[in-house]
């Protein structure tokens, strides 16, 4: 069991990322999905203490356990090794389409000149652009419960 605890604590932060994207979706962004000023300024206000950076914390965490069972997995199995690979993948590519994508709008969004026409662009563009991002990180999930998966049917004497 205890070669299996890096892919556990792996799965356990794309589950977490997963479940923070879905409830970021469902509950939290919805109240400023209209793009309307105000909407935007309750937002504002909403997040005077943290801020929706936050959650990059998770996918950080994402990115080093990809990295960590990538390493304590090369040699044992090829299968695993191609898993975590592809989930280290989507975790890079999640990571870089955020950055390229979201954060732009989001450092916009935490602005005081914000333009209504503008404005309601980005929140659609962000809303349309994040199913994806939720679907990359739905494969980083899959592919990573498959590794875990391996673990347990390939290597049984581990």
């Amino acid at each position: 069991m205890k070669n299996k605890i890096p892919l556990w604590i792996n799965l356990s932060f794309w589950f977490f990322l997963c479940a923070g994207m879905i409830f970021d979706m469902l509950v939290v962004a919805v109240n400023w999905r209209s793009g309307e000023l105000t909407d935007i300024k309750h937002l504002q206000d909403f997040f005077r203490i943290t801020n929706p950076g936050d959650y990059f914390y998770l996918k950080f965490g994402v990115l080093i356990f990809s990295i960590i069972c990538l390493v304590y997995y090369w040699k044992p199995s090829k299968t695993i090794r191609m898993l975590l690979l592809i989930a280290l993948c989507v975790s890079l590519a999640d990571m870089v389409f955020t950055m390229v994508h979201f954060l732009p709008i989001n450092i916009y969004m935490a602005g005081s000149n914000l333009d209504a026409v503008l404005t309601k662009q980005r929140a659609n563009s962000w809303f349309t652009a994040n199913y994806f991002r939720i679907a990359l990180d739905f494969i980083g999930l899959y592919v990573s419960s498959r590794a875990l998966h391996k673990e347990y049917t390939l290597l049984p004497n581990q």
